[in-house]
Formats: structure tokens, C-alpha cells, sequence
């Protein structure tokens, strides 16, 4: 600032000095031409207007000076200042475009992002209430239900409970006359199936539970042989008669006695016709038959209580 101004400083000061040399130089003329006038100038007079206006003039100069470095000062203040951006608490409203736009970006991420759940989205196996299990061997066959009943028991109907047999259950039944009885339909339905005999072709029905045992049985049967009098034979050759493994009786047909094992599906009869006795020839068929088949297959024989004819599964 004061190398700005210094020029009006240097003016004011030549000023000042050329006063002062003018003013100086006239005193020093009068003294030399009028000696009466020194005399007379040393009276004590009044101040001239010409003595008074010097110094006047220089404060009033000064003064000047003073006024206008403030007042360039205070306009580089001014101009040095920084700008204040005055704080408002209004909130700042957003343009509408602006707003479309980021809704249209915000609509695209999302679903952008659902397209990504549904590709990354595991797949949803379907239950259905149709059964789809069937029974592995070829042999068992559910389809046709052997009697068709009522949804309960009706026990007015059908008043007697047999026992438990094992595994197998107990069913409702009535009597019937020469030793028959009738089964609940409902546990008929539910427990009885139909298999084919392995190398017979024959359809027979039996417990649900006992089928498995009935093939493995005729499996033996179909594929084994035996040596009989010095000469193989085919075991299956062995069976002359095969008689009921489902029917619905008492032991003997004989109402006091209890009821048969073929109630529940689980026994059958085999050369009924010459074996309803003990059997001890190495060289019977029964015997063979129990032997190469019904034991392995899990069966007991009848032929302890004289019943040679009779194969059943106890479980």
C-alpha cells in the first residue's frame, strides 16, 4: 500500500519544501532593502494572514492524505474479504427431473436385481398325493382290491375280534355256516394282495406282509432239483395239488376249533390229498419241498401235528 501511494507523499513533500524556500526567500529580501522595517517587524504585532496559512495548509494536506489511505484501506478490506455465503435452514428442493431420473435408475436395480433371484433361485420340487411307490417284484400285484367294503368296521356286522397274529394283525369277522367266517372288508382291502407263483403262472392271494416269503419260496422251487430214486428231478415237478393260501375258515372247518392260518393269508396247502398225516421218507416230495424251499424261505411245516400238506409263516 505505501509503494502505491508513495508518489502523492513525494508530491506533498516537494510541495511543502518549495513553500517553505519562497517564504524564506522574501523575509530575507525585506531585511536587506528596508532596515526600518525590521525595526517595525520586531514590534509585537497581530500574525499575518500569509504566516498563519503555511501550517494550515500542511495539516490540512496531511489530514487529506490521512482520509484517503483509510479510505483505500477500507476498500481493500472490502475487496480482500471473503465472500460468506449466508446458511439458510430452507432444505435445498431437488429438480423433478432429477427425481424421475433416479426413480428410473432405482426401477431398473431393482429389477435387475429380481431377475438375478429368480435365475439364481433353486428348483422347487412338486409333491402330488398320487403314489408313485410300486411294488418291486413283478410278482405282487395291489391293483384290484380283493373285496370292496365299507370305509369302518361295522362292528354290528361283524361282532367277533380274532387274536393277534404277530405281525399279520386282527380282524373283525362273523360266522358263517360249515366252519366259514367273513372277514371285515376293510381289513381285506387293506392287508390282503394278489401275486403271481413264481413258475406256475398262478394268481394267488395272500397277507401283504407274507408275499415276499411266498416268492422267495417258489423261486427255490422253480429253479432247484433234486436226485429222487437215482435220477434229477425239478422240484417244481414234485407239487401235484396246490390248495388255498386265502380262505377264510376255522382249523378243519370245524366251528369249535380256532381259526385257520389261511384266515390271514399266510399259509398254503400242498399234495393236500395224500399228506393230511406225519411224513418221515427222505424220498416224499413234502419233505423235500420243506426242505429245498418252504424253510429257507422262512415258512414252518405242519407235519409235527400230523398236518405234512400245511406251510405257514409265523412272524
Amino acid at each position: 500500500m505505501i509503494r502505491k501511494y508513495s508518489w502523492l507523499i513525494l508530491s506533498i513533500t516537494l510541495s511543502l519544501g518549495l513553500l517553505i524556500y519562497f517564504n524564506l526567500g522574501n523575509h530575507t529580501a525585506g531585511n536587506d532593502s528596508d532596515p526600518v522595517k525590521i525595526k517595525s517587524s520586531a514590534l509585537p504585532v497581530s500574525k499575518s494572514a500569509s504566516a498563519v496559512s503555511i501550517p494550515t495548509t500542511i495539516e490540512k494536506s496531511i489530514v487529506n492524505m490521512d482520509a484517503q489511505v483509510k479510505s483505500v484501506a477500507a476498500q481493500k478490506l472490502k475487496v480482500d474479504k471473503p465472500h460468506v455465503t449466508a446458511k439458510t435452514s430452507q432444505p435445498v428442493s431437488k429438480s423433478p427431473n432429477n427425481n424421475i431420473l433416479n426413480n428410473t435408475k432405482g426401477a431398473e436395480v431393482k429389477s435387475v436385481a429380481a431377475q438375478n433371484v429368480k435365475v439364481d433361485k433353486p428348483p422347487v420340487t412338486v409333491k402330488t398325493s398320487q403314489p408313485v411307490a410300486q411294488p418291486i417284484n413283478n410278482n405282487i400285484s395291489n391293483s384290484t382290491p380283493v373285496s370292496r367294503g365299507q370305509t369302518s368296521t361295522d362292528i354290528n356286522k361283524y361282532p367277533k375280534l380274532s387274536k393277534v397274529k404277530g405281525i399279520f394283525g386282527q380282524f373283525h369277522y362273523r360266522e358263517l355256516s360249515g366252519g366259514r367266517i367273513e372277514v371285515d372288508p376293510q381289513w381285506v382291502v387293506d392287508n390282503i394282495v394278489t401275486i403271481t407263483l413264481p413258475g406256475t403262472n398262478k394268481k394267488v392271494q395272500v397277507h401283504k406282509l407274507a408275499a415276499d416269503n411266498f416268492i422267495m419260496a417258489f423261486n427255490y422251487i422253480n429253479n432247484g432239483t433234486v436226485i429222487v430214486n437215482g435220477k434229477q428231478v425239478s422240484l417244481l415237478s414234485l407239487i401235484e395239488t396246490m390248495d388255498g393260501t386265502y380262505v377264510t375258515r376255522h382249523v378243519n372247518w370245524a366251528p369249535d376249533k380256532g381259526l385257520s392260518n389261511h384266515s390271514w393269508g399266510t399259509a398254503i396247502d400242498i399234495n393236500a390229498r395224500d399228506h393230511f398225516r406225519y411224513v418221515d421218507s427222505a424220498s416224499d416230495p413234502n419233505l423235500i419241498l420243506w426242505e429245498k424251499a418252504f424253510k429257507p424261505a422262512g415258512f414252518s411245516w405242519g407235519n409235527s401235528y400230523n398236518d405234512s400238506m400245511h406251510y405257514e409263516l409265523i412272524k
